[in-house]
């Protein structure tokens, strides 16, 4: 999503449809609810001469922070120890609670939930007006982080649609090259140094692939 890559592919593939990656749309959105979060968050912090002072609001909202991030419906669904009250609660127990300390983080996040279900099941020919109606409650949001993602929403909106263009049954997506990425990455991390390109080449190839033979020098 760099306005450069965009024109370079508009003037040597002139006739592309040129697609944004809908990974890059959840990340930038995780990101802006991220902030609100902790946002909202600081506000509680152990400070009792503050005006707002609630020590529990900040402590479930810094231990459950993966409730705004992950899908509900992946979340553990049964008991859940909630230690400063020495008890456990049910995730709905918990997310209702999250909720309720802050008007503006509960709407950024009922709005977040809407775009990402709009994103899981939207149709390239039928997604236009949805999208324009998610563009305008972002844009008209209380928070500026969300507005801002409205305006990212209406720059890219041609683009955003095309992703939903399905080739051979299939959306199309630079998830797997992604994750290619990220085990050579970790790679690299982990050995902390390797001096000899094949030695390194050999364990990049065999984690990506474990059928690949590995050839000697």
């Amino acid at each position: 999503m760099w306005h450069s890559y965009k024109e370079v592919i508009e003037l040597t593939f002139p006739h592309a449809l040129i697609a944004v990656d809908s990974f890059h749309i959840i990340r930038n959105l995780n990101d802006a609810i991220r902030h609100i979060r902790i946002e909202v968050m600081n506000r509680y912090r152990l400070n009792k001469s503050a005006p707002e002072h609630d020590d529990m609001y900040y402590y479930m909202l810094k231990k459950f922070h993966y409730f705004f991030l992950k899908n509900y419906e992946d979340i553990h669904d049964g008991r859940i120890p909630v230690q400063k009250l020495n008890t456990y609660w049910h995730k709905s127990t918990i997310f209702d609670y999250l909720l309720s300390i802050d008007d503006t983080l509960k709407s950024a996040y009922r709005l977040k939930e809407r775009y990402r279900k709009f994103n899981l099941t939207a149709d390239y020919e039928t997604c236009d007006d949805e999208l324009n109606e998610l563009i305008r409650l972002f844009k008209n949001h209380d928070h500026h982080l969300f507005r801002d993602f409205g305006k990212t929403l209406q720059k890219w909106k041609k683009e955003i649609k095309n992703s939903f263009i399905k080739v051979n049954h299939r959306r199309l997506s630079n998830g797997p090259i992604e994750g290619v990425n990220n085990r050579i990455k970790t790679v690299i991390k982990s050995a902390n140094g390797i001096k000899n390109f094949y030695r390194l080449r050999n364990c990049m190839l065999y984690s990506i692939n474990k059928d690949i033979p590995i050839k000697l020098k």
